[in-house]
């Protein structure tokens, strides 16, 4: 370690079920930043559930980069448990770090009975966009069970804004109770024209940035190529709203290490303008629509 480099650890301990968890972090610091080194979480009897490592290295009294940790404790309808999230500088300004979720499994059929169940639900979520906290989804269905009879609904979702190279589509992360796990909230399957699509409808949030002169937009009535589009014309001042995105949007694994959310094929934008509703989907459309490709 250089003599201009410093270390310290760092606890934080939160109680989930009635036991009691610690965050340790082992730091380094310099006159100007710190980063983390290493984490870990152990549980009520000191045992190790979880470690991570990081690079750490210093020129001129300066990290060549720094890593961000935080432990933010949650509750939702079914269960308990912690939020783990790292940062990382310098990143991609589209970059939000990775969101890492521990809690017991079943949760509440067995919460807290047996803290062995204390685990985490996968590896970490490489994000870009932001991870926005937890959810409920109000559309999936409630079982009806005779008198005496319990079950998870499991309802519970983690929120996350992901960038598509356009805009943000918010998409949901269901949390599995059951099997101890993350997993994609919404499994889609369209018929089109053009055969069966894994495509999902999500809701969008847009930044536009319109073009200063009168332009025009192509509207498709679906989202699928073949049908004939409206030609829009759009001065500088027509309002135009921003309804949902229809992609598919992949669940990939990093070798078990790490998921990502990656779009797959085709990004189509339902947009109403001056009550006239309609689909665009290349990249001149977008551009019109003041929100053109950044990578």
């Amino acid at each position: 370690m250089s003599a201009s480099v410093s270390a310290a650890d760092s606890t934080e301990s939160f109680t989930i079920a009635g036991h009691t968890f610690r965050m340790l972090k082992h730091v380094q610091r310099t006159a100007q930043e710190e980063t983390v080194e290493w984490w870990e979480l152990r549980n009520s009897k000191d045992q190790v559930v979880y470690r991570e490592t990081y690079p750490v290295s210093v020129a001129n009294g300066e990290f060549d980069s720094t890593v961000s940790v935080t432990a933010t404790p949650i509750t939702t309808k079914e269960g308990a448990g912690i939020i783990v999230q790292r940062g990382e500088e310098p990143s991609d300004p589209m970059a939000g770090g990775s969101v890492q979720m521990f809690a017991y499994k079943y949760g509440r059929e067995k919460y807290g009975v047996d803290e062995s169940l204390f685990q985490s639900f996968g590896p970490p979520i490489l994000v870009e966009g932001k991870y926005l906290g937890l959810d409920t989804d109000t559309t999936r269905p409630k079982p009806i069970l005779p008198p005496g009879i319990t079950t998870i609904t499991m309802d519970d979702t983690l929120k996350f804004k992901i960038w598509t190279g356009n805009f943000y589509v918010i998409y949901p992360v269901r949390i599995n109770w059951i099997t101890g796990s993350l997993e994609p909230a919404l499994r889609c399957m369209e018929a089109t024209s053009q055969g069966r699509t894994s495509r999902c409808s999500y809701p969008v949030e847009v930044e536009a940035n319109r073009e200063s002169e009168p332009t025009f937009v192509r509207l498709f009535p679906d989202p699928v190529d073949g049908a004939t589009p409206k030609h829009i014309v759009l001065q500088p001042d027509t309002k135009v709203e921003y309804l949902e995105a229809r992609m598919q949007l992949d669940w990939v694994s990093q070798d078990g290490k790490s998921i990502t959310f990656e779009v797959n094929g085709e990004v189509w934008l339902k947009v109403r303008i001056a009550g006239q509703e309609g689909w665009a989907h290349n990249e001149e459309d977008f551009q019109a629509l003041g929100v053109p490709q950044v990578d």
